[in-house]
């Protein structure tokens, strides 16, 4: 399965209401992925616990940071994600260096259709 790049945010509080949006949208949390150099930088509070983050650095120790290496589970390298998920070398590099200028990415899976969302209007609440 693919991830498509939805977007690439300055802030939390920027990702934070994207994900909001694709949510209302019929998006789900198992759906997204956030990338971001530091796991604990990425704050999606209680209610987006389903959303899969891929980060470079956390604040595990050692050994779970090799752990996360070898099983290709929780923060992992995200080199090697984005490599996985079919992504260039020069892509790869253009991402890694949003990331490391701590910015957030956010993926959706390939069966959800970026196109169709944006033709996809949400009514405004007040």
């Amino acid at each position: 399965m693919e991830k498509n790049v939805y977007g690439v945010f300055d802030s939390n509080p920027e990702l934070l209401a994207a994900i909001q949006e694709l949510q209302a949208k019929g998006v789900t949390g198992p759906q997204m992925t956030v990338a971001a150099d530091i796991k604990n930088d990425v704050q999606l509070g209680n209610e987006h616990t389903d959303i899969l983050i891929i980060a470079n650095q956390d604040k595990d120790t050692f050994f779970l940071r090799i752990f996360h290496y070898f099983t290709d589970e929780g923060s992992g390298d995200l080199r090697s994600f984005f490599t996985k998920y079919g992504y260039s070398v020069t892509e790869t590099k253009a991402l890694l260096e949003e990331v490391s200028a701590k910015k957030f990415i956010l993926l959706l899976d390939e069966e959800v259709s970026i196109e169709e969302l944006n033709d996809k209007v949400v009514p405004i609440t007040k």
